[in-house]
């Protein structure tokens, strides 16, 4: 019975690889026969080459990942990163056909004015000559707003203020999701003041929203709530969606945002249970977490003081002196190049500094040897590589190397 659940979940949310044959009901090797048949037909009409690797792996299913260990151990993960899986949304929700039309326009055209070099009069002045194009539109504004691990969502309607809502989303929600959760507020309303009105207009000022629903991005869960809540609308209902930025003055926009905020501090959330996306952040910082971690206890290793913590982008410190200097640069960080580490590939002995009788390593070369301390001085003063790779001008560096002869060999 459980096995017959768990193939119905993964079969109708399409989670089964469309290449996957062994194990699932009407597919079997035949499946990949007629595909292989298929590509060196299609190869050969176009006068083409197929390649096929065919791999047979011992004891497949009993070298499978599912012991108990693992199982305890995925679930100390999610313990350990305080994820609570009741409060998330894994039913499958219904996905719209794609070929149905919906009476909808989005509206992002004050998307191509620049915030910094726009003033709050400009774009309240935009606002109203679009307000004017929809001026016999039912006008509704949505936002989401998020502080800490507190979410909420509200709509606001200018002309009967009495039916704007407000709802607090469980812990953890993305302000994605709360944006959405406004929008849809906003059509659980419309839907019943459809019997007086025919043309509504949402503004939000959420872009990302707004540019899943233009896109009819169905991947996201709420995004196909949207639209089967659309699809019930009478069809001479027409809506308009409209992106309007926050913070510049806007007066039903303030209000609808003074609305959220004030939702936050709700004792109780709503029962609506967060979408599974809304995992990938809190996900995302546990690795990393987990990551630094370990990477900090790897103390010993010639790159944690080059990179002490993840995740730091250096590569970018090398632009300005050609594809030689950041190739070069990218070999010290890691510290393997050629004039210290080729005696690998010649099987010979790791070479020592003359001077000082070191071991001839990228470190030493560039922070530590006293024989280079006088050239060194020309170029920088740090002592460490952590500084150097950070506040040192890579064409100093390379400079350096250049004076001493060695440039050419990293």
């Amino acid at each position: 019975m459980v096995n017959d659940r768990l193939v119905h979940v993964l079969e109708s949310g399409n989670l089964l690889s469309k290449v996957q044959s062994g194990f699932r009901k009407d597919h079997s090797t035949l499946d990949h026969l007629v595909r292989l048949e298929t590509s060196i037909k299609k190869a050969f009409a176009r006068k083409k080459q197929v390649l096929a690797v065919f791999f047979d792996l011992e004891k497949a299913y009993d070298t499978t990942w599912r012991t108990q260990s693992c199982v305890a151990s995925t679930l100390e993960h999610i313990e350990n990163a305080n994820i609570n899986l009741n409060t998330f949304d894994n039913l499958h929700v219904q996905c719209p056909p794609p070929w149905e039309e919906h009476n909808i326009n989005v509206d992002i055209s004050l998307t191509k004015q620049n915030k910094e070099n726009t003033s709050e009069v400009a774009y309240q002045k935009e606002f109203f000559r679009i307000k004017e194009n929809v001026s016999n539109h039912y006008a509704v504004f949505t936002h989401g707003s998020k502080l800490e691990e507190k979410v909420a969502a509200a709509a606001y309607f200018p002309e009967h203020p009495g039916r704007s809502k407000a709802t607090r989303l469980r812990d953890g929600a993305s302000v994605f999701s709360a944006e959405l959760e406004g929008i849809a507020l906003a059509l659980t309303e419309i839907r019943k003041l459809s019997k007086y009105h025919k043309n509504f207009v949402i503004y939000s000022d959420s872009l990302s929203a707004l540019q899943a629903i233009q896109s009819k991005n169905f991947k996201v869960i709420d995004i196909r709530r949207l639209y089967n809540l659309i699809r019930k609308f009478p069809p001479y209902v027409h809506i308009s969606f409209v992106w309007i930025p926050a913070h510049v003055g806007i007066q039903g926009n303030e209000k609808m945002d003074k609305l959220a905020k004030a939702a936050l501090n709700r004792a109780s959330c709503s029962g609506k249970l967060i979408c599974y996306f809304d995992l990938k952040p809190k996900i995302n910082s546990y690795i990393n977490s987990v990551w630094q971690k370990n990477w900090d206890a790897e103390g010993a290793n010639k790159l944690h003081e080059v990179l002490p913590n993840l995740g730091e982008d250096l590569h970018r410190r090398g632009d300005g002196g050609g594809r030689k200097q950041v190739t070069a640069m990218c070999r010290l960080r890691m510290g393997d190049t050629w004039l210290t580490q080729s005696y690998l590939l010649k099987n010979e002995e790791q070479p020592f500094c003359y001077a000082c009788d070191s071991l001839y390593t990228v470190r030493h070369i560039l922070v530590e040897c006293p024989d280079f301390q006088d050239t060194r001085r020309k170029y920088y003063s740090v002592t460490d590589l952590y500084r150097l790779f950070r506040e040192v001008n890579p064409s100093r560096i390379a400079g350096y190397l250049k004076d001493l002869g060695v440039y050419g060999k990293i």
